[in-house]
C-alpha cells in the first residue's frame, strides 16, 4: 500500500469511528409528575415535563401518546440541537373521575426506537353531584354508599360480615368515629384516617354468639367525622335463627 492510499485509508477509518460515536440521545428530566389533590370542579389541570438533548446530534420529538382520552398532550417538533431543552405539556380532565389516578404520556424521539414515559398521578375530590351516584348518604365531609345493612338470616353461634364504602369529599384529612357498645357487633374502618378524595371501607361483623335475642334484631350505629357535628345512624338488621340441633350418632 503506497503512502497516498494509506493516508486515505486512515482518514476513512477516522470518519467511520467518529460516526460510530456520534449519536442523538434525549434525557427526560421530569419522568414523574404529581398533580396532587385537585377538585373535580377545578376543571382541566396542566403540567409540563422537560427533555434535553444530551447527545452529539440534532434530533426531534416525533410523537406523544397519552394513555387515555382523559389526558391530552402537546409538544414542539422543532429540531433539538445538542444541549437544547424542550418541553412536553399535558392536561388531565378530572370531570366525572373522582379518586386516585395514574396515567402515562409516551414520548417518541427521532426516527429510531427511542421512547420516554412520563408518569402522571394525583387524586380528584369529586363533586357532590358525581359522588351522589355511588355515595348517596351525606355525613358532613364524608359520603356513604348506604345506610341500612341487612344481614338477613344468621344462625346462632355463627357470624356474618357486611361492608359500606366511604369517600372523603373534602379537601381535609378526616378521621371517622362511631358509637357502638353491643358485644355482638365489631366495627372498623380501613384506612383509619381518610385523605381528601380517598375511599375507605367500613366493616361490620355480627357475631350472633353474643346476641341474647333470637328473631329480628336491629342495631343503630351513630357515625360521623371527628370534629364535625353532622352524623348519620347506620342501621344493621338481621334475623337470628336457632342453631340446628346436633344429631347424635346411633348405636
Amino acid at each position: 500500500m503506497n503512502l497516498h492510499k494509506s493516508a486515505l485509508w486512515i482518514a476513512g477509518v477516522t470518519l467511520i469511528a467518529g460516526a460510530a460515536f456520534s449519536h442523538a440521545e434525549v434525557k427526560l428530566l421530569d419522568p414523574d409528575y404529581d398533580f396532587g389533590i385537585i377538585r373535580e370542579t377545578d376543571g382541566e389541570q396542566t403540567g409540563i415535563a422537560r427533555l434535553v438533548n444530551v447527545g452529539t446530534e440534532a434530533t426531534y420529538i416525533r410523537d406523544v401518546r397519552p394513555s387515555c382520552g382523559c389526558t391530552g398532550a402537546a409538544y414542539n417538533d422543532n429540531l433539538l440541537q445538542p444541549g437544547d431543552t424542550t418541553t412536553v405539556s399535558f392536561t388531565y380532565n378530572p370531570s366525572g373521575r373522582p379518586g386516585k389516578f395514574n396515567k402515562t404520556v409516551k414520548v417518541y424521539v427521532g426516527d429510531g426506537e427511542e421512547r420516554h414515559v412520563i408518569r402522571l398521578s394525583g387524586r380528584v375530590v369529586g363533586s357532590a353531584k358525581t359522588l351522589s351516584r355511588n355515595y348517596p348518604i351525606e355525613c358532613g365531609p364524608l359520603r356513604l354508599s348506604e345506610r341500612i345493612v341487612d344481614l338477613q338470616n344468621v344462625k346462632q353461634a355463627t357470624g356474618r360480615h357486611a361492608f359500606i364504602r366511604i369517600v372523603n369529599q373534602s379537601m381535609d384529612t378526616v378521621t371517622p368515629v362511631w358509637g357502638q357498645d353491643n358485644p355482638a357487633l365489631s366495627i372498623d374502618v380501613a384506612p383509619e384516617v381518610i385523605a381528601p378524595g380517598e375511599i375507605a371501607t367500613l366493616g361490620i361483623f355480627l357475631n350472633s354468639r353474643f346476641e341474647k335475642h333470637s328473631g329480628d334484631v336491629e342495631y343503630s350505629i351513630p357515625f360521623r367525622a371527628e370534629g364535625d357535628s353532622a352524623s348519620v345512624d347506620i342501621l344493621v338488621r338481621a334475623r337470628i335463627l336457632p342453631a340446628e340441633p346436633e344429631i347424635s350418632a346411633q348405636k
